[in-house]
């Protein structure tokens, strides 16, 4: 009979964060698809920003517990990071209502930069510290 020796390895904690991603990347590409869409109207693009928010704040809030867990050192810089971040989503809750229009689609790519840029920076550092500490 085959058995399953448990390889620290195998922690489900980068998997998880990627499964995460993955729910703010579809997310985000439903968000471009309505604004593309003048058919579709604003109230549904309000609904995904809020979502897309709180896969955020899930996503940070399971991050900070992690990055604690594992002694990171730059964890206080990382929640601040967050914070600012999700600050940002303010200023689409005003305008969703305006999805449409050049400055909130403006806004919107800016927002879609800040995570590519920075977010996939600072993920892949703490995946690689994960990986590290779990080593």
């Amino acid at each position: 009979m085959a058995s399953l020796v448990w390889n620290n390895k195998l922690n489900p904690t980068v998997d998880l964060l990627n499964i995460h991603f993955n729910k703010i990347d579809e997310c985000v590409k439903s968000i471009n698809d309505d604004i593309l869409d003048t058919n579709c109207g604003c109230e549904h693009t309000g609904d995904l920003i809020n979502q897309l928010e709180q896969l955020y704040q899930l996503q940070f809030m399971y991050e900070e517990k992690l990055l604690e867990g594992l002694s990171y050192p730059l964890a206080d810089k990382q929640k601040d990071f967050h914070k600012s971040f999700l600050r940002s989503f303010e200023q689409f809750k005003q305008k969703s209502d305006q999805c449409h229009s050049p400055t909130f689609i403006n806004d919107f790519n800016e927002l879609r930069l800040d995570l590519v840029s920075n977010m996939n920076n600072k993920t892949m550092e703490l995946c690689d510290f994960i990986i590290n500490s779990y080593c």
